[in-house]
């Protein structure tokens, strides 16, 4: 082999070592959360060294967003609050039913899903409320639905839990398209490449934008999660997911309450600390 060979065979033993060296740390990649959890009544912030930085109390929380303003907005038991970076409440909106979700609005708005009533609705910045969807189910009441969340083109995903399925309305309430799963489901979010990720109970499942099957990663083959219920989830920069594994009402199931899994199927983190965080319900990026 002569010189010219041998550098380019070396040129690209290097190039290649140095993409496995970056795949690594990018699935060891360290991230920070906001969760709810549940049975803790606490939203909790978890540093990228798998601290819990900050507690806010929030009675039955399901849902919660960490504001631009850096305000905490979360769902308690029947209705929602925004408190301040000092945990004063700075807004709240009471409501008559069991709320399990909300979500910031680009208009300023919030949406909140009032499941008893089995309907979602949006109110301004006053608690005045600006829209009211009625959705369409078969099981109502206490478990009509969890995770409800508005899409970009004003369409809403609903994941009906006693249903088991995922429907997603158009702005005027009418069902265009659903996600049937064999166990209840909890949350649902639709990528810019028009697929959906949706939990149910066992399983992060992908659909196509034509509403195909086409990824499923079931807890039942990683029995060493101790999953009881999947709840929230994210899809994360490196394409990973990461996802609340809910683990009952006292007493508590044992289990790791939060993990992170690839494309291939691989459990890449889990967070093993049951005690600091019981039951998570859901799970938000925070910006690094």
């Amino acid at each position: 082999m002569n010189n010219i060979a041998k550098k380019s065979s070396m040129l690209f033993f290097l190039v290649g070592l140095t993409l496995i060296t970056l795949s690594g740390q990018l699935s060891a990649q360290n991230y920070s959360y906001l969760i709810t959890a549940s049975e803790r009544h606490k939203v909790l912030f978890l540093d990228s060294s798998e601290q819990i930085t900050r507690e806010i109390n929030a009675n039955n929380t399901y849902d919660g967003w960490k504001l631009k303003s850096g305000n905490v907005l979360f769902t308690h038991r029947t209705g929602i609050d925004i408190v301040s970076p000092k945990n004063e409440t700075v807004f709240q909106y009471k409501s008559e039913h069991e709320v399990y979700a909300c979500q910031p609005l680009a208009n300023g708005n919030i949406m909140v899903g009032e499941c008893s009533a089995g309907r979602i609705i949006e109110i301004d910045r006053k608690g005045k409320i600006q829209k009211i969807v009625p959705l369409t189910y078969k099981v109502g009441g206490h478990t009509c639905f969890r995770g409800a969340r508005k899409l970009k083109n004003g369409h809403y995903l609903v994941s009906h839990y006693g249903d088991k399925t995922v429907r997603e309305y158009n702005s005027k309430g009418k069902v265009v398209a659903e996600f049937i799963r064999p166990h209840a489901v909890y949350a649902a979010q639709r990528l810019d490449n028009g697929e959906t990720i949706v939990s149910d109970r066992f399983c992060i499942s992908i659909y196509s934008k034509k509403g195909k099957l086409i990824w499923e990663f079931n807890t039942k083959d990683h029995p060493e999660l101790g999953v009881y219920h999947l709840t929230g989830f994210q899809l994360l920069p490196n394409n990973e997911i990461v996802v609340c594994n809910w683990l009952g009402h006292k007493p508590y199931h044992k289990g790791i309450p939060l993990f992170r899994i690839n494309r291939k199927k691989e459990i890449t983190w889990t967070y093993k600390n049951a005690e600091a965080t019981y039951s998570c319900t859901n799970i938000q990026l925070l910006k690094q």
